[in-house]
């Protein structure tokens, strides 16, 4: 097989051609992507074309006559059913000599971000993981997406119960990199990136990429949250990109990735005809500039480094992502694999870069990543990112010699809300109550949501304790003007105990334990009021 004709066939972007050559017939060729995509028959022919669009046909058809009569692109939308998603089906017309027809490629519409989580994280092309490493060198997934089981042919209870079910089936010639990288990781809590082989249960081999960031647990456990893709198609494009051949060569252009080269000053010396499609800047605009005229400043030095990295070794450096300025001013995520192009005499003559949009995954894994850190219901800071900041403040506060004050609220009368009107009225309580804590704390205190019907806020210092229980009463005060609710006016109160660091406790755990006491004497003295901690039990603690 051709290499052009290989990335045609390897091409992850569903694709056909239709083969106008012969006059009065017509010959088509689909990839393995648009057959499975679009469900094709055996026989390549028109009828076979036509049978994968079945609420579109006619006009399918008469789209190919007119990119081919007009020898220009066209586009349309076709979808499967009443409930499919929509698809984007592009056509251009391609002639070389007598070789004359039309290419057709199939790009799936945007999705909404409407779907619950499991949902999401099945869409996407990986999977989702969290992988443990204890303080005894034992392995184990807390976390295993679904799409384990269609990428590796394991079961997620298989993977949740033994970790070596999968991990056991990474190439012999890789395991030893990536254990030594995680090993890093673990050590620095530096994100971890990979690529790599391994076998699928059926015997066949992949290419991986594994992208993790890591946490250190209270026990001293490492706990990586990560998302692994199948990037075996990539990897054979960017195999076959070292040949050339004319036939397919438009067909490689008309790909959703860029291809480009780089002088070693990052001069753009080639860009593929798709850089308008994707980023918006005539080519003729692009040729000729420096790239670090379109990326992002905060993401320049590195790619300049990658990039001098890849002419000084005269060897691929693996994936960068990176933003890059869209013609609209937008900025888009992208990854580039760069390569050297050698001379005959080997050596490093251009960089050859292959560019994809990956501006949808980077928006999936920040709203992936919200939702594990926020309360779905208030989007507040939920318990666990809370403590994990206030943890980091306690440290940044002792090396300043700061100091900072944190706040435990409790409502008064929640149940009878919930008890006389639902919990949906309790809910759309909480959220009210949430907002209205947000509106009266400055921009550098954070307030959380811990459970139930229990807050917590974290005052930035330096903070005296008269000035934390004065924010203290004021939110008290807050909490006490009536709510207006779906149900009409609604009434609570809270009660609030303040606790300081390092006045009241020096170490973490000591000082949620004060303001939790304080919280508790608030109750024991009447409610509806916020109380200063004390060792002895005396308080001041004013009613709201």
């Amino acid at each position: 097989m051709q290499p052009y004709r290989a990335l045609f066939e390897q091409s992850v972007t569903p694709l056909f051609v239709v083969d106008r050559s012969a006059s009065g017939s017509m010959n088509v060729h689909a990839n393995e992507a648009f057959r499975r995509v679009a469900g094709w028959a055996a026989d390549n022919s028109e009828t076979a074309l036509l049978r994968c669009f079945p609420l579109d046909a006619s006009n399918v058809w008469a789209a190919i006559q007119t990119c081919d009569a007009q020898q220009a692109p066209y586009a349309l939308t076709v979808s499967w059913g009443e409930s499919a998603r929509h698809w984007h089906l592009q056509l251009s017309p391609v002639v070389e000599g007598s070789y004359r027809a039309v290419h057709g490629t199939l790009l799936q519409g945007s999705l909404p971000f409407s779907e619950s989580l499991d949902t999401l994280l099945s869409q996407l092309p990986g999977f989702i993981y969290q992988l443990h490493y204890s303080v005894e060198g034992k392995w184990r997934y807390a976390y295993v997406g679904k799409r384990v089981v269609e990428l590796f042919g394991v079961s997620v209870e298989e993977a949740l119960a033994d970790a070596q079910t999968l991990l056991n089936s990474i190439h012999p010639d890789d395991r030893e990199a990536v254990f030594e990288s995680s090993s890093e990781s673990a050590r620095t809590l530096m994100p971890w990136q990979q690529e790599f082989r391994i076998f699928h249960r059926s015997g066949k081999m992949l290419w991986i990429e594994a992208i993790d960031r890591p946490r250190r647990e209270p026990d001293g456990s490492v706990l990586w949250t990560g998302y692994a893709n199948d990037i075996t198609q990539r990897k054979a494009l960017e195999t076959a990109l070292k040949s050339s051949e004319q036939r397919f060569r438009q067909l490689v252009e008309q790909a959703n990735d860029i291809i480009y080269t780089l002088s070693a000053e990052g001069t753009l010396t080639y860009v593929s005809p798709n850089w308008p499609r994707i980023l918006g800047h005539p080519v003729a605009e692009i040729w000729g500039r420096n790239i670090s005229q379109l990326l992002h400043p905060d993401d320049l030095e590195a790619c300049r480094r990658y990039i001098a990295q890849v002419y000084h070794t005269g060897q691929p450096q693996g994936v960068i992502e990176y933003r890059v300025q869209h013609a609209n001013g937008e900025w888009r995520w992208h990854f580039t694999n760069g390569a050297p192009l050698l001379d005959e005499q080997g050596n490093v003559s251009s960089f050859l870069g292959i560019s994809h949009d990956i501006t949808p995954r980077r928006e999936m894994e920040q709203k992936v990543l919200h939702l594990a850190q926020h309360d779905s219901l208030t989007d507040l800071p939920n318990r666990a990112i809370f403590f994990s900041q206030l943890s980091d403040a306690l440290v940044k506060s002792q090396r300043q010699g700061d100091s900072l004050a944190l706040l435990f609220i409790d409502l008064d009368n929640f149940k009878p809300v919930n008890d006389r009107w639902g919990h949906a009225v309790g809910d759309q309580l909480l959220r009210e109550v949430a907002q209205r804590m947000r509106l009266r704390l400055r921009g550098t205190d954070m307030v959380g949501r811990i459970g139930g019907d229990e807050f917590v806020a974290l005052l930035g210092g330096p903070v005296r304790d008269d000035e934390a229980l004065a924010v203290a009463n004021q939110l008290c005060q807050a909490l006490a003007e009536p709510f207006a609710l779906s149900v009409g006016e609604v009434g609570v109160s809270a009660s609030i105990g303040v606790a300081l660091f390092p006045l009241h406790a020096q170490e973490e755990a000591a000082l949620i334990h004060c303001a939790d006491q304080a919280m508790y004497q608030a109750k024991a003295e009447g409610r509806h009021r916020a109380v200063l901690y004390s060792p002895i039990g005396s308080t001041d603690a004013p009613t709201c």
